[in-house]
């Protein structure tokens, strides 16, 4: 041993570093609980024995990871009783209305792609951008992840406000025909349809999500009235002035680098007089998590799309030089993080 190693103290704590790296492995640990339905089995209180005989791990792991989970106040212990805490009842049990396990699937799918990409590009590599499917997986669970997925995160709080927003305006009772671009899942879609019974409606998305949810939609209740039509709205136009209503919800983001060519098109698809209403994530500091939202700029930026917000008043100014006024804002959300904003297209 040298005989004048430095021994000085350093100033700083790195803890708060060093847990940047253990949140990494806390959700893995996370999803892995989520994977085999763990909150499942607490919904109703059980012991780690009872929690054994259906998820077989070794006593002093299953413990660890209960102690996990309690800390992160996702279960609640009471005389060595575990149950799940309001909040995972509500969005971690598998049948509940309000579940979330596609959508956090979606986002670890996501994040490995952006960490793949960052891994490239940090040694001046080529970084594949996935072009169309913002990180999809080429199999059938990853792509349902990416169907299920956004229809989970809608039952948050987005849908509920971005329909009740849409059927207050004043055009919504007399609308026609409707086209939801990028509609996926399509529960906007039904949820207007329900509140306007003279409405019909066609969901455009690309080819992968439409023949998925093609089929189910030719076998529902509403067959008569909704229409799936492959498109993308980077190549493809839609049909001129044939819309009384268009609505994008969490789209509009990846086009920010061609906005005004694309809110052109969307306009030229209205007829006069027609409603174009779009919901956003802006990154405005008053709503949200801003931790959260430098994460997602980051992965987003990694899979080659401009950006995962979209500013109100930038998004104003191009819809006004399409020719849209009258404009009508609202927050919407759980965390208000995201906004819904109705543009009015001009009479030619």
């Amino acid at each position: 041993m040298e005989e004048n190693m430095n021994m000085q103290k350093p100033e700083h704590d790195f803890s708060g570093i060093e847990s940047t790296l253990i949140d990494g492995i806390a959700s893995g640990l996370f999803m892995e609980s989520v994977r085999v339905k763990l909150f499942d089995i607490m919904e109703s209180p059980v012991t780690p024995d009872q929690i054994s005989e259906h998820i077989p791990l070794d006593k002093a792991v299953l413990q660890a990871l209960l102690d996990f989970l309690e800390a992160r106040k996702l279960i609640v212990n009471s005389d060595n009783r575990y149950v799940n805490s309001p909040r995972a009842s509500e969005f971690l049990v598998s049948s509940s209305p309000f579940y979330q396990g596609n959508i956090l699937e979606m986002q670890e799918q996501i994040g490995d792609s952006a960490c793949s990409a960052m891994r490239a590009f940090l040694r001046d590599q080529p970084v594949k951008n996935h072009e169309g499917d913002y990180g999809k997986k080429k199999s059938s669970a990853g792509n349902m992840n990416f169907l299920l997925g956004p229809a989970q995160f809608a039952m948050r709080g987005t849908l509920q406000d971005a329909v009740a927003f849409i059927a207050d305006l004043p055009q919504f009772m007399s609308a026609k025909k409707m086209c939801d671009i990028g509609g996926n899942h399509g529960h906007y879609t039904t949820a207007l349809l329900e509140r306007n019974p003279s409405l019909s409606a066609v969901i455009a998305d690309i080819p992968k999500i439409t023949g998925l949810i093609g089929p189910g939609f030719q076998n529902s209740d509403y067959r008569d009235r909704i229409s799936v039509l492959p498109f993308d709205l980077r190549r493809d136009t839609l049909p001129e002035q044939s819309y009384d209503l268009v609505l994008t919800s969490f789209l509009l983001h990846m086009f920010a680098d061609n906005l005004h060519e694309v809110v052109k098109k969307i306009g030229d698809s209205l007829r006069s007089g027609g409603v174009f209403v779009t919901q956003n994530l802006d990154s405005g500091s008053q709503y949200g998590c801003q931790e959260e939202k430098t994460v997602r700029e980051l992965m987003t930026k990694m899979l080659g799309y401009p950006t995962h917000y979209l500013d109100q008043e930038l998004l104003k100014d191009v819809l006004h030089e399409a020719g849209f006024a009258d404009y009508r804002v609202q927050r919407t959300g759980s965390d208000k993080s995201s906004y819904i904003l109705a543009a009015l297209k001009q009479h030619c």
